[in-house]
């Protein structure tokens, strides 16, 4: 087993050290924030390649003024979809339009994948694929599925819902729970007949008889659309992955051209909903960000844009302390509660389907998506004005 230290560190004369395990969404952010600090860091892929699977995500005003931060959002400006508006349909019939103007953004998540990772390598980040984290030490030793022992200033566990890191510390107490729905993601081409600006807007179209089923069709670009294919996860053709086309097709017939696509649609996934509620989410010097802290069901779309966010303020907060310890806490407990009510909205989403109802987006509701972080000054704050009927 090997070692490998930094030795003779002082925060005075040397750059602080950080070993990132999980190279998703929040490990490259958490990495570009830390090194804009004038951290060096190193992040650790598991797979031979970094990439991310071919569907699509929404950013929504919190994730925009975190990525604005970091200096990646203007390219998710100019490449993404602004949608117009957030739309529900219920048996085929529109219930509502909700957010006009909010500002929110549609990319696919390979796009956005490839941005973070340019932009890692842009200020010095080390990324090591095949590079496997199993565990970690509270003082701050990354442990590697080959044996080596990596020792840094601080372990940032962003390895995901089922993180090893994360697992491997018992005084991380975990709350599990799984729910009825799973859903489907693909991303396919752009039908002529789903191209034009009118197609520039969420579309949630629903169903609930003879059972809940859902498709989120969103616009990621001039070429490409996401859906987001719901259904319990006792309806077995429902989840399926290829998707099945003759039952989607039967229940949403006016979107029978796009499901005929989702069915040849390569790189989709099929995951059952879920929520890890952690308590804490840092042990001495080893923090988790994202899905390893605080996973949680994608009925309100926001697990990226919290992990996201949370990654910014977590550099911005440990660039204010020497002791990070002391900064890790006070992140906590600043995030915390912004992290654990988006997870109990989305739970209970999830749980009564009330997003079929259309007229979802409540005061309450966008207090998450209205998030401002400590890290973004008045300057970005301006660039993602919110309309008044968005405001909480």
């Amino acid at each position: 087993m090997s070692t490998i230290a930094f030795e003779g560190r002082t925060m005075s004369d040397q750059a602080r050290h950080a070993e990132v395990a999980g190279a998703g969404f929040a490990g490259l952010t958490v990495s570009i924030a830390l090194a804009r600090k004038g951290w060096s860091v190193r992040l650790h892929e598991q797979n031979d390649e970094l990439r991310d699977f071919g569907a699509g995500i929404l950013l929504w005003r919190n994730a925009m003024l975190a990525l604005e931060v970091i200096g990646v959002a203007a390219t998710i400006r100019e490449r993404g979809v602004l949608p117009d508006s957030y739309d529900t349909s219920l048996n085929g019939e529109l219930v509502s339009e909700e957010i006009p103007g909010f500002p929110y953004w549609a990319i696919t998540r390979p796009e956005l994948h490839a941005l973070l990772t340019d932009a890692a390598r842009e200020v010095g980040v080390e990324i090591v694929a095949g590079s496997k984290a199993v565990a970690a030490e509270p003082a701050g030793v990354l442990v590697l599925e080959d044996g080596s022992r990596l020792e840094a200033d601080l372990v940032v566990a962003t390895d995901g819902a089922g993180s090893a890191v994360r697992n491997s510390l018992p005084a991380l107490v975990q709350e599990r729970k799984k729910y009825q729905d799973g859903v489907c993601r693909v991303l396919i081409p752009r039908p002529d007949e789903f191209k034009g600006e009118e197609w520039d807007r969420v579309i949630d179209f629903w169903t609930l008889e003879p059972d809940a089923m859902r498709i989120l069709f969103i616009a990621t670009g001039p070429d490409t659309i996401y859906m987001g294919m719901m259904a319990s996860t006792a309806n077995e053709r429902a989840s399926r992955i290829p998707i099945d086309v003759e039952v989607w097709s039967e229940r949403f017939p006016h979107l029978a051209s796009a499901i005929e696509l989702a069915g040849v649609a390569t790189g989709g996934r099929h995951d059952a909903y879920q929520t890890n509620k952690v308590t804490p989410w840092s042990d001495n010097r080893v923090v988790l960000v994202g899905d390893a802290a605080h996973a949680m069901c994608p009925a309100l779309g926001q697990g990226a844009s919290v992990g996201i966010v949370n990654a910014v303020e977590l550099a911005h907060t440990l660039d204010q302390y020497d002791d990070i310890t002391e900064a890790l806490a006070i992140w906590e407990e600043r995030e915390r509660p912004m992290s654990d009510a988006a997870q109990a909205r989305s739970a209970f989403m999830a749980e009564t389907r009330t997003m079929a109802k259309g007229n979802g987006f409540s005061a309450e509701v966008m207090e998450t998506a209205n998030f401002e972080l400590s890290a973004a000054g008045p300057d970005v704050l301006a660039l993602y004005p919110v309309p008044k009927g968005a405001r909480p």
